[in-house]
């Protein structure tokens, strides 16, 4: 009977120390993440500065965690990514961002959006204008197009 108990106690703290002893194993995140403002290089062709302008104006709010943005002639969209609990009152701080920037930024047409669909489309964008793989007219007639698409969803 001591033999049996021995064997157990022993049995248990063996499994125990080397099921305690493992290093858990590294988890490897290959989640890309958008970083958190992006800016137009100088070299490129295609003035981006309002939209510069914009989104230091929109990181400056507490509720917000990420913004896209990107200008034509006379559009600037800017998408914008809340802080989690912020999502709830994503109209109204919507709305606010909108007139700050109105105020702020010296173009005809200001849009700002939480749209998680136009975010992408528009760091898709930034990123053609910084490789420079984007013309002027291209750039506005697919800005125009995701005005359309912004305008359709509400």
């Amino acid at each position: 009977m001591n033999k049996m108990l021995f064997l157990i106690i022993i049995s248990f703290s063996y499994f125990l120390i080397s099921g305690c002893g493992q290093k858990e194993p590294e988890i490897i995140n290959n989640d890309i993440r958008p970083v958190k403002m992006s800016t137009s290089e100088s070299q490129q062709t295609i003035d981006q500065d309002e939209a510069n302008k914009a989104k230091n104006i929109l990181l400056k709010k507490d509720q917000v965690k990420l913004v896209r943005s990107v200008q034509s002639k006379n559009l600037l969209i800017a998408a914008v990514e809340l802080e989690h609990w912020n999502t709830f009152k994503s109209r109204s701080l919507t709305k606010e961002m909108k007139k700050t920037l109105e105020k702020e930024i010296k173009l005809k047409n200001v849009e700002v959006t939480t749209d998680h669909k136009i975010f992408i489309e528009l760091e898709k964008l930034e990123e053609k204008i910084i490789k420079q793989d984007i013309s002027k007219k291209k750039l506005d007639k697919e800005l125009q197009q995701i005005n359309k698409l912004m305008k359709e969803q509400t």
